[in-house]
């Protein structure tokens, strides 16, 4: 094995071991959201965020983006629903 095999199967681990995000949902509206890749659409009562397997998208009143980093992301305010999208992944 060289080491352009061993690059490339290490790329994949790396990928494989960072494809899972966490959701957190807490009391008094708040929701933690972990390996949030992009925030595709925010507003007031709608926050869509890209994660690595899907798309989550919260509905809600009066949301609020806490934190935004690229460890994840805190969602506050009076939720109603939580979607997923699986990106058209089968």
């Amino acid at each position: 094995m060289n080491i352009y095999d061993i690059s490339e199967k290490y790329e994949k681990l790396k990928k494989s071991a960072i494809s899972r995000s966490l959701i957190q949902i807490g009391d008094k509206g708040k929701i933690t959201v972990e390996e949030c890749k992009e925030i595709l659409l925010f507003d007031e009562n709608t926050v869509k965020m890209k994660l690595a397997s899907c798309t989550v998208t919260v509905n809600g009143l009066d949301l609020r983006m806490k934190n935004f980093s690229d460890r994840g992301v805190i969602i506050t305010g009076k939720l109603h629903s939580i979607g997923f999208d699986d990106n058209g992944r089968e």
